[in-house]
């Protein structure tokens, strides 16, 4: 059937990946790339494809609209924002439509359902454009829907037209005695291009008087769109003339023919004017001629060969111009109606816990058609790695640049299908990533996540298992330091939402990554809210092989002043010191404790000149002084096993600069204790060799130090005794002799730099010693 429609348009492990682009950096078994004699892989990576970090669709739209008298409901049409980035984004949205005099639309005419979306990273949102026709005066309207970030900047735009109809005229009251079965006449057509398209319709005159009267007919149509312009010949035929006998009726026949005439609304009149010159009968007439549409029946079969139970969605994107249209389709049947063109047309149809993508590209051309889309011809998808005993989740994308489509499910339950040429031009793709994860709580814990992205198609091998060899491995060595002896593990990365993970520490949880990503990862731990501390270690590129990484090793040290949060003396005098947040374990990764105090305390000539909680502010004088700067830092008692209190003194000499900002020399020491167990723990009467570095304050050389010494405490800083220290080619290293009985070591380490200043650290219960 031909007709015309209207077109409705804890750890986290973040894997950070851009997945519309080729891997690059992997072995040709990972990430597709071709063997040595050029002979391509079934799952070669075909082209790498950047995607736009955020898209609008559609592009364009055109609504055509029907004036009204009265009030009715809005017109609404959906766009959809895509973003691509890995940040959420705030975008503000404007809609400006002008007419054809490039004088501002009634605001009246167009309405957007938001000023404002959110649409978090690699997701969706939606908004509305409303349009409503009453009071607003008929005519053309063109502009745009405009979308920019939370700053000001232009991510993209939607083009509108709307084609306000008027109303038809109102016919003039007959004169005489013959009328008009209706005042109007309304021929629905579609074309251009179907030759045999025709509506016919019957107009009876009746005439009430005595005698017969003979009456010419004539007819105007002016169009399309209320332009003064006639209407081509063909659109319109009717009879010269009719005889309507007294006391009776008599018919004629309109004829609307479609073929060959623009698309548009035409309007005009049909007037049959009596002989005797005293009758007159007026009849409107509306030609609505639309856009060529074509039936495709669709029909779904899952993989059992039934319908699907589920209502599905279907989509279909024009390739010839970008248009999309979709449906919910129910009991596994529905129709599309469409101009001719090409099309994919996109569907995943759930069978059991999992779904199968099927991608066909049609040609519309002159006539309708049914599209078979069968799951039972599907590819499976799979991608893990081999032999880790972990299982897996699998998500398979079909992208364009309007809407990603999504099959996901266990792996074994998802399939492929695609219909249409081997390799497309099209900005079109298929992404496919598997991940999964196993806990850490009676054993050692897994989790991978892998990506594969084939530009212009679904590839015919959609299976693919690489070997731990052919990823980035890294046993990721989990300490203990949590009294309560366990955290929490969530995995996100590329379009994964979540892998929670338990873990018991000490655990190992090891990571298969695919060579050529960037990933993060975060390890959460402590007792609940407000009682918490994770650490974290964003953007690692994954590289090939396998690596060991320990996480909160010992000795855990204080954070660096970040950037812009500097100790600094301003050049109006003010000494501005904030108290960095959270710990640096031995491997340089941040981490953050709930409910950790930090006591500063200002002092110079024996006086305190200033305290502060957290941050510190005091007004010096203008001559040199050495001063001295304590810092208290307590770690939540419920949480930390190590460093639970740290002290930091500094001595330092400053001075006022004229209209110059200085930065304080208040630099960190950093310990990284090789030895260690994943307990943190050394064993009783062991000698342990302590590196020693300096983390000089941002912006400021790495000082020269010049004397370096170290005391050790087994009583929690009750007593000390001293320890060896020596410098080599610039590195200083500490040498401990630990006790023979159980329990912690303490250290004070104390640093002077060639300039005479010091920096001095403690770190109560450092690490523990332990059989």
């Amino acid at each position: 059937m031909k007709s015309r429609a209207s077109i409705t348009v804890s750890v986290t492990l973040t894997l950070v990946v851009n997945t519309l682009a080729a891997v690059s950096g992997a072995s040709p078994a990972v990430a597709g790339t071709t063997s040595t004699d050029r002979t391509p892989r079934p799952y070669e990576v075909t082209s790498e494809r950047s995607k736009a970090p955020f898209t609008v669709a559609p592009r364009r739209m055109v609504v055509p609209l029907t004036w009204s008298g009265t009030t009715v409901e809005p017109v609404s049409r959906a766009i959809t924002y895509r973003n691509n980035t890995r940040s959420t984004l705030r975008i503000r949205l404007r809609i400006a439509l002008r007419d054809r005099s490039g004088h501002a639309a009634p605001a009246a005419l167009a309405k957007l359902s938001a000023g404002s979306v959110t649409v978090r990273a690699g997701r969706e949102a939606r908004t509305n454009l409303e349009l409503r026709g009453h009071g607003v005066k008929p005519g053309a309207y063109h502009g745009t829907v405009q979308v920019t970030s939370a700053a000001g900047q232009p991510l993209g735009s939607t083009a509108v037209s709307v084609d306000l109809h008027g109303p038809a005229p109102a016919p003039a009251p007959p004169v005489g005695s013959v009328t008009a079965s209706a005042d109007s006449v309304n021929a629905d057509l579609a074309s251009p291009g179907i030759p045999d398209l025709t509506r016919r319709h019957t107009l009876t005159y009746r005439n009430t008087g005595t005698t017969a009267v003979r009456l010419r007919l004539s007819a105007t149509l002016n169009g399309p769109d209320g332009e003064a312009t006639k209407a081509p010949a063909g659109l319109f035929e009717v009879p010269d003339h009719v005889t309507v006998p007294a006391q009776g009726s008599a018919q004629v026949t309109l004829t609307f023919r479609g073929a060959g005439i623009p698309q548009g609304r035409y309007l005009g009149a049909l007037v049959a004017t009596g002989t005797d010159g005293a009758t007159k009968v007026t009849t409107t007439l509306v030609a609505e001629v639309g856009q060529e549409q074509y039936n495709v029946a669709v029909n779904l079969i899952d993989r059992n060969g039934t319908a699907p139970t589920r209502p599905t969605w279907v989509y279909a994107w024009s390739i010839s111009d970008g248009g999309r249209w979709e449906r919910k389709v129910e009991n596994g049947s529905g129709v599309f109606e469409l101009p001719p063109g090409t099309y994919d047309v996109t569907t995943a149809i759930a069978t059991g816990a999992g779904q199968t993508l099927i991608n066909h590209r049609i040609t519309v051309d002159d006539r309708d058609f049914d599209l078979r889309m069968d799951a039972r011809e599907g590819e499976p998808v799979e991608l893990s790695p081999q032999g880790i005993g972990v299982p897996g989740m699998v998500e398979a994308w079909y992208d364009t640049p309007w809407y990603r489509f999504t099959a996901e499910g266990p792996e074994g339950s998802v399939f492929a299908v695609w219909h249409g040429p081997d390799e497309v031009e099209e900005n079109v793709g298929f992404q496919v990533t598997g991940w999964g994860k196993r806990d850490a709580t009676d054993g050692p814990g897994a989790a991978y996540i892998l990506s594969r992205y084939f530009a212009g198609r679904i590839p015919p091998a959609t299976v693919w298992h690489p070997s731990p060899g052919e990823l980035s491995v890294t046993r990721n060595h989990f300490r203990s330091v949590n009294l309560s002896r366990s955290g929490g593990l969530n995995v996100t990365g590329g379009y994964v939402d979540e892998m929670r993970m338990n873990v018991t520490f000490p655990q190992t949880v090891t990571t298969y990554i695919e060579p050529g990503l960037s990933y993060s990862r975060e390890l959460g731990y402590g007792i609940g809210y407000g009682n918490w501390a994770q650490i974290a270690d964003y953007r690692t590129a994954a590289q090939q092989g396998e690596r060991d990484d320990v996480w909160n090793g010992a000795v855990l040290t204080t954070g660096d002043f970040g950037v812009g949060a500097e100790p600094r003396r301003t050049s109006g005098g003010q000494l501005s010191v904030i108290a960095p947040g959270g710990y640096v374990d031995s491997s340089g990764r941040t981490g953050s404790m709930d409910r950790t105090t930090n006591e500063l305390t200002l002092a110079a000539d024996g006086q305190t000149i200033a305290t502060g909680t957290g941050q510190l502010h005091a007004d010096l004088p203008p001559e040199s002084k050495r001063y001295t700067l304590t810092w208290d830092r307590t770690a939540n008692t419920e949480i930390a096993k190590f460093s639970t209190a740290t002290k930091t003194e500094w001595s330092f000499e400053s001075h006022h600069i004229d209209w110059e900002e200085q930065t304080l020399p208040l630099h960190l020491l950093r310990l990284a204790i090789a030895g260690l167990n994943d307990a943190n723990a050394a064993a009783p009467g062991s000698q342990l060799r302590i590196p020693v570095k300096v983390q000089p304050v941002q912006d400021l050389p790495t000082p020269e130090i010049t004397s370096m010494s170290v005391e050790t405490s087994d009583d929690d800083g009750n007593t000390w005794q001293t320890a060896s220290s020596a410098e080599e080619d610039g590195t200083w290293t500490a040498t401990v002799s630990n006790p023979d009985a159980p329990g912690f070591v303490s250290l004070r380490i104390k640093a002077t730099d060639a300039d005479g200043n010091t920096v001095t650290q403690t770190f109560i219960r450092a690490y523990e010693v332990k059989s």
